[in-house]
């Protein structure tokens, strides 16, 4: 291990800073609010006097984020129990982006607001999610997770929950915050510096912050687990793997064999599995990210203006700039694969005559069928810069004491440009490996006769695809198939959104007034992502790029009614029943749809509490899935109909148990492709309907009267999710072309040629497909115990336990995936468990998390044709951080994160496993440190 540089230490240590306390449920928070102040709880329209709700409701308060070695709210969401993986910060080819899946239910069904307003979807453009990590931390007073459907409130996208964001409002004084961290080895520094004042008046206050972020690149050729790409074996060893694609050319001989030199560039031979290439050398593990924000919030108050009082005014204008890249490794040049299959390596070609394979006689011949990864290029790199701009504004009153009404307008966009290097021009490819001449100086050029030469001799330089290790390119050769060619896009998303709503009192029953809130809304969203004509073309190695877009409007009403049925009763301390419904009348294929809502909470005394719900909610298909760009693409998968064995005979095609092949134009004395994957040809569809869910949840929360400081609550969920938004797998769209003759025209092939019978694609346009059936419970622990002379404790336990997470698939097959880490399920363990104790004592404070994921099953390799399970063990890391409080002004902060260098686990999906599964985001870097300071004014 490298000793970490003095003048790091001393850094670190200068910029530490203050953390407190964990999480706290919102039940134990009612008991601080004042009684006559009315409260907007998550998940409700009306205002109350107390946080007690039907739905579920955790939250995660400024002194839990605070304490978070995570300086981004999307990945402190993503530690939570029922937080299942989702795009991080340690996505490595990702946009950069932050999301947060609640329960495993999809991003995209879970909707984030801030401050109860909806936010553009952030990513590459006409995304489906908003992008957590353009959320300024420093700004935010607490983050309420409603974990129950709410979409009689809010409308779409509330079908596993809502995340509402809500921001600090009348701050006053100034304070300045400064963090730094790093891996132990020195690796990848972050750095982040935090600014939030606030001034206040007799008529309103105006909140503003700023902050600054800065990621070092970690490769993960730095990371001991993720240095080599390696393929986990059934005994739990791990064997040496790497890419098919290799930086060494390999080729496809006429018997259809694949050739290579290896990597000692000897003569070529079949290739094995040994030869396979360590693809991670090249590649990112922590993207380098650069990221500001701005922020300014505030309220003013006119006073009585005609027939209301208490007219306020409050804004909201946040705005967020981020770099990053992403690396990968270098482009294989694969024309075949490609759809070009017009791309050999010309038997009149000198490296070809010089170095390449040769026939029975000796004698070149043309290579259809040819591979090199490009590395005397360098990886293939994308260049993100993306800016988010939210803008709300806010005018509200009372008719009178039990009356209010409230007006808003809200602006959100999300805009993003990418740009992608490394790549390379196919039609410049073909001449550069075609025919070749020495022209008069004695110079090697591309073209034969007279005509192709007085046309290429100019700019066209031979590509030497058979390059040996210590040779160079010719940077002229480099510059004509890959200089001027990096594929740029632009993407955005933008919303707009006119509210207004009514709250008050209907009329007061022996229990209590009858609460009523009623609105109506317009909302606007639209989103793009254009592609340049490179793209659009097929002119590259990126692949083609249809341009997405379009955008659609929504109106709605809605109504709520909150009933006090009874009150200090015999059987009840207090009863309530809320009724909600919203009607929603789309421009799209989703049409009108009205989804309603009923919920109880009864308590019982003042020891026990019982909430229940029952909803209907909905999800309108987003941009993305509405008019994504029709384009090819890859989908995991084996063609049922080609040959695997590459070293045996060719397999014989027969019309008993083929018939979808042979219709679809594979050859009947059968063909090999050389690929893991299938082809696919995917886009947008936009007559899809709503997805539709029928919600159930049950609850109960107990808080004895005899142990102060001590709750505990559990939680049953159902949701039932149909019509769901889909691709249909490919594989299996095949394999029923073969069985029963359906989908046979969604399947495309090359029809003649050495290349008869590959697939050129499989359709998999969005559909509404499948249903799903989702159960589980959440519970949670609290405790808090005081001592004089110990100082004091809390105590948090929060445990997610999956009952079933079932799909069902669109030709009858169901499949439970609890438990389980699959390619269609996903990562749904079926226990998680986070621990976290506090302790305060003085100027001292201490906070111990430790997160438990539960052990999964998996598919083994298979053996003799059998596939066994495989077992991923449970995993366990833990967290610490001591803060130091100087002074009332002063604190300083020292944490370490995966404290005993805790391993993730290694999967089957993915060979050398850098994040493959996204759970064990927090453990790929090892154990890091992080350092911190606070100071106010």
């Amino acid at each position: 291990m490298k000793n970490m540089p003095l003048v790091k230490c001393t850094l670190a240590l200068a910029i530490a800073s203050a953390c407190t306390t964990t999480y706290a449920s919102a039940f134990d928070e009612a008991e601080s609010v004042k009684k006559t102040e009315k409260i907007v709880v998550t998940g409700s329209r009306i205002a109350r006097t107390n946080l007690v709700s039907a739905g579920a409701v955790t939250v995660i308060d400024k002194s839990a984020i605070e304490a978070s070695p995570y300086k981004n709210i999307g990945d402190i969401l993503q530690t939570m129990t029922v937080s299942q993986p989702a795009e991080n910060s340690l996505s490595a080819n990702g946009s950069g982006a932050v999301r947060f899946d609640l329960r495993g239910i999809g991003a995209r069904r879970t909707l984030i607001l801030l401050n109860g307003k909806r936010l553009p979807a952030g990513g590459k453009g006409a995304d489906s999610s908003a992008d957590l990590g353009a959320i300024p931390t420093s700004i935010i007073e607490r983050v309420e997770i409603l974990m129950d459907g709410a979409s009689a409130i809010y409308g779409s996208d509330a079908i596993g929950g809502v995340v509402n964001i809500i921001t600090r409002k009348d701050f006053e004084g100034f304070e300045i915050s400064a963090s730094y961290g790093d891996t132990l080895d020195g690796d990848g520094a972050k750095t982040t510096v935090e600014f939030i004042g606030g001034v206040s008046g007799d008529k309103g206050n105006v909140t503003f912050s700023a902050s600054y972020s800065e990621d070092d690149a970690i490769y993960s050729s730095q990371i001991p687990f993720s240095k080599n790409v390696v393929q986990l074996q059934n005994d739990g060893s791990v064997s040496p793997w790497g890419s098919f694609w290799v930086p060494w050319t390999a080729v496809t001989d006429a018997d259809g064999n694949r050739l290579t030199q290896g990597a000692d560039y000897g003569p070529f031979r079949k290739f094995t599995d040994a030869d396979r290439y360590n693809h991670h050398e090249q590649s990112f593990l922590q993207q380098p990210t650069e990221k500001y924000t701005m922020s300014a919030l505030g309220n003013y108050e006119f006073g009585n203006i005609m027939a209301s009082r208490d007219v306020f005014l409050d804004f909201e204008v946040l705005y967020s700039h981020r770099n990053n890249d992403s690396n990968s490794a270098a482009q294989p040049l694969i024309p075949w694969i490609g759809g070009y299959d017009d791309i050999p390596i010309s038997k009149d070609n000198y490296y070809n005559q010089q170095f390449g394979p040769k026939d029975a006689n000796g004698n070149a011949y043309d290579i259809f069928k040819w591979s090199k990864r490009m590395n005397e290029f360098g990886p293939r790199q994308s260049r993100f810069s993306s800016n988010q701009y939210h803008i709300a504004l806010g005018l509200s009153g009372d008719f009178n004491d039990d009356w209010s009404w409230r007006a808003g307008y809200t602006f959100g966009r999300y805009e993003s440009q990418e740009t992608r290097e490394g790549v390379f021009n196919w039609d410049r490819v073909r001449d550069a490996v075609g025919p070749t001449h020495f022209n008069a100086e004695g110079e090697l050029r591309c073209g034969v006769g007279p005509e192709a030469i007085q046309f290429k001799q100019s700019t066209c330089v031979p590509l030497n695809v058979f390059l040996k290790p210590g040779e160079a390119q010719d940077p002229r050769a480099m510059a004509y198939v890959s200089g001027d060619w990096s594929n740029v896009s632009y993407g955005h998303s933008s919303i707009k959104t006119a509210t207004f709503d009514v709250t008050g009192s209907l009329l007061e029953l022996d229990a209590g007034p009858i609460g009523i809130a009623a609105g109506a809304s317009y909302m606007e969203l639209d989103g793009r992502i254009q592609t340049d004509s490179n793209a659009v073309h097929a002119t590259t190695t990126d692949g083609n790029g249809r341009p997405t877009g379009g955008g659609y409007h929504v109106s709605e009403a809605y109504v709520e009614v909150n009933i006090p049925v009874f009150t200090d009763a015999s059987f009840a301390k207090s009863l309530e029943v809320n009724l909600a419904s919203r009607y929603s009348n789309y421009s799209t294929g989703a049409g009108a749809t009205t989804n309603s809502k009923a919920s109880i909470f009864w308590a019982i005394n003042d020891d026990v509490s019982v909430r229940t719900t029952f909803s209907q909610a909905f999800r309108a298909a987003n941009i993305r899935e509405l008019f994504a760009g029709q384009l090819p693409s890859f989908a995991d998968g084996i063609d049922p109909c080609k040959t695997l064995d590459d070293d045996g005979p060719l397999r014989p095609l027969t019309q008993e148990n083929d018939a979808g092949c042979l219709k679809t134009g594979a050859p009947a004395s059968g063909f090999r492709d050389g690929l893991q994957q299938i082809r696919t040809n995917t886009g947008g569809n936009p007559d899809l309907e709503p997805e539709t869910a029928k919600i159930k949840t049950f609850g109960v929360v107990y808080t004895p009267t005899w142990l102060e400081g001590f709750s505990v609550s559990a939680d049953f969920y159902d949701i039932k999710l149909e019509d769901t938004i889909s691709t249909f797998n490919a594989v299996r769209k095949i394999e029923l072309c073969n069985e029963t003759g359906d989908f046979c025209d969604d399947i495309h092939r090359y029809q003649s040629g050495p290349l008869q019978g590959v697939l050129l694609g499989v359709d998999t346009y969005n559909e509404n497909l499948n249903a799903s059936h989702y159960r589980g419970v959440d519970s949670e622990v609290h405790y808090q115990l005081n001592t004089q002379e110990y100082g004091d404790f809390t105590f948090g336990l929060t445990w997610h336990h999956t009952i079933k997470h079932e799909i069902s698939i669109f030709d009858g097959g169901v499949t439970d995936y609890a438990g389980t880490h699959t390619a269609n399920g996903g990562f749904q363990p079926e226990n998680k468990f986070n621990l976290t104790v506090n302790w305060i004592l003085d100027d001292w404070s201490v906070n111990w998390a430790t997160y438990v994921i539960g052990e999964l099953t998996t598919d083994g390799r298979a053996v003799d044709g059998v596939t066994p399970d495989y077992t991923l063990d449970a995993w366990t890391y833990s967290n610490i951080n001591v803060n130091y409080y100087q002074s009332n002004n002063l604190s300083y902060s020292f944490g370490i994160t995966n404290l005993f260098d805790e391993d993730p686990r290694r999967t089957m999906l993915t060979n050398g496993n850098t994040n493959s599964a996204g759970a064990y985001s927090p453990a790929f870097l090892g154990s890091t440190f992080f350092l911190r300071t606070k100071y106010s004014f």
